[in-house]
């Protein structure tokens, strides 16, 4: 394959992103501030494509894009609020582009610009949550609706990135960002309720138990911003009665985590010390979890480390990089997608393959 895909932001994420890609056969153009993160790329990657590795002199605010002005497919691992500037550039310059986006506002931004200024696709909000537990909802629903020629009633999704050994007493390990991982806990949430959509405060909706997987037992869940997306809206238009998102964590972690932030009133800073201290990244996993009214359309999932990519690392990327994968080769056009204009088939088939590949790459390293 030809194509060639721009990589913007190579950290934590991105460089994965581009691995995922690499995978799939594009060449690529992988552009950061930092020296070091574009050195990580350069070496994780196999170089047997045509890549180009770029590092900005400048910020963001003023970088000129024109570096990837003859790439196929963009994709950003920038901070949500870099988005806008290089999405207005790819949608004004017609060429594809995806990013993990994460923040209502700026994935609202992005895709009003998209909707009358390209003729190329635009998608947001494309990580682990948002981005692959959405797309499976919609597959759930419409297997549903298919077999049962009914709308459920409940769609429950949930998320839960923990630790595999949880060593510590917030039973936790940090793998992707402290403040992220705060303003999830603290902002409010959109849940569908009784067919009305409402707004629900952060860590409310206490689950427990929730049957984990394997060994991990029973699990804990409740409220967190973000996963969420636009699936509330659109299972509220097709008259789904229930539909939320939670967050997954071992037991006993809500009610301290609760008492810093609702009791104590800690502030954002202080609270961010004391995940950094005591949850630093170690082995984790991931596990998803996604179902209809009564379990018999469900969605079960777990995916751990290995010695290059964390859990959160690969179900984060390898979503990403499957839907460009598939709206590329599917040539798909439409200018704003939306989760269920991807074509579950091909999406879970690329998405195996990389996952696959993420295998058979930990064994020969």
């Amino acid at each position: 394959m030809n194509k060639k895909i721009g990589i913007v932001g190579a950290g934590n994420m991105g460089l994965v992103i581009a691995w995922a890609m690499e995978q799939l056969e594009y060449n690529l153009i992988v552009i950061d501030q930092n020296p070091t993160a574009i050195n990580n790329c350069k070496q994780q990657l196999n170089n047997v494509l045509e890549h180009t590795f770029k590092t900005l002199d400048n910020e963001t605010e003023n970088t000129n894009w024109d570096s990837v002005k003859d790439c196929d497919a963009v994709i950003s691992s920038l901070p949500y609020h870099q988005n806008l500037l290089l999405a207005r550039h790819c949608i004004e310059k017609n060429i594809n582009y995806f990013d993990l986006g994460g923040n209502i506002d700026s994935s609202k931004a992005i895709n009003r610009y998209a909707l009358h200024n390209t003729q190329k696709c635009v998608m947001t909000d494309l990580g682990l949550a948002p981005g692959w537990v959405n797309i499976i909802a919609e597959y759930i629903y419409q297997e549903y609706v298919a077999y049962n020629q009914l709308i459920p009633n409940d769609i429950s999704m949930m998320v839960g990135g923990l630790p595999q050994y949880p060593n510590n007493t917030l039973k936790y390990a940090c793998t992707w960002s402290f403040d992220g991982l705060v303003n999830e806990y603290k902002d409010n949430c959109i849940v569908l309720k009784n067919g009305v959509t409402q707004i629900v405060k952060g860590m409310d909706g206490y689950q427990f138990p929730i049957h984990g997987h394997d060994t991990l037992g029973p699990l804990e869940a409740f409220y967190t911003s973000g996963g969420a997306a636009h699936t509330i809206t659109t299972m509220e238009q097709r008259g789904v009665k229930n539909c939320s998102y939670k967050t997954m964590r071992y037991p006993g972690h809500h009610r301290i985590v609760n008492f810093l932030i609702n009791e104590s009133k800690l502030d954002n800073t202080s609270i961010i010390n004391i995940f950094k201290k005591s949850c630093p990244p170690q082995d984790d996993l991931v596990i998803i979890k996604v179902a209809t009214d009564d379990d018999s359309f469900s969605f079960d999932k777990v995916i751990k480390s290995d010695q290059n990519f964390s859990a959160m690392q690969k179900s984060t990327a390898f979503p990403i990089a499957a839907v460009a994968h598939t709206v590329l080769i599917l040539d798909i056009s439409q200018s704003v997608l939306k989760y269920d204009d991807i074509p579950y088939p091909q999406f879970n088939k690329t998405l195996n393959q990389l996952f696959e590949a993420s295998t058979l790459f930990a064994k020969e390293s």
